[in-house]
This record gives C-alpha cells, structure tokens and sequence, in this order.
C-alpha cells in the first residue's frame, strides 16, 4: 500500500471524522475515501485533498514531508496548487531513492576498501614474516 494514503487516514482521524462525515463535508461519496484509505487508488482525490487542507491539516503532513499534521487554515486550494504538492512528492520520492541507491554504493565500495586493506596487511604481515605468497 502506498504509504502516503495512509497519512490521508490519520488526517481524517485527527479531525474525529467517519468516512461518512468527511464524505459528506467535502462533497464526496464515502466510497472514495474508502478506496484511498485502502490503497485501491494510486493518487488521492483532489476535492478530498482539497478538503482536508481547508480543514487545517498539514498539506506536508500529507505527502509525508512533515511530522506536523496541523497546518493553517486556509479559504480554498486550487487545483495547481494541489499539483504542485503533487510534484513536490514525485520529486522528494526520487530523491529519496537516489540517495538509498547513493548510500548502497558507499556500502558496497567501503566493503571493497576493507577487502583491499586487508589483503595488503596480509601481505605486509606476509613479508615481515618472510613467506611468498
């Protein structure tokens, strides 16, 4: 399941309400809610992301760049500005694996280095001993 969805679920819970209700609030049918909250649905509604915004949640905490849910309070959010987000989050998940990928390298060559360093104490202690190899 995608992991921001679960974020959306928290949102709801922190503003103590059912599916139901935020269905209702936001002009939505529950269904929707519920299949974003499942993970039947890559992308969040917007009218519900929306939604969620004007209701003061964190619009970072959303796309799990934020541990703060709490946000301002805010009229209305256009749709631009919901892409934006959007983009703000495919760009932070690439970032993300670019720098496990980066961090897996620096293991992979740091291993390497350790072999390299051993076998050339192995060979010092070789040739103090006086032993071909």
């Amino acid at each position: 399941m995608n992991k921001v969805l679960d974020y959306y679920k928290k949102a709801r819970k922190y503003l103590n309400y059912t599916q139901q209700k935020a269905a209702k609030k936001a002009g939505i049918v529950s269904s929707v809610i519920a299949k974003i909250e499942t993970g039947q649905v890559d992308n969040p509604n917007w009218k519900y992301t929306a939604f969620l915004i004007e209701q003061g949640i964190n619009p970072y905490f959303l796309i799990g760049a934020s541990d703060e849910i709490e946000g301002v309070l805010v009229e209305a959010v256009t749709k631009s500005a919901y892409e934006a987000l959007q983009a703000d989050y495919e760009n932070l998940k690439l970032e993300k694996e670019n720098l496990e990928e980066q961090v897996s390298e620096m293991v992979s060559r740091s291993e390497f280095e350790e072999v390299v360093q051993e076998n050339r104490t192995l060979q010092k202690v070789l040739k103090m001993l006086k032993i071909d190899r």
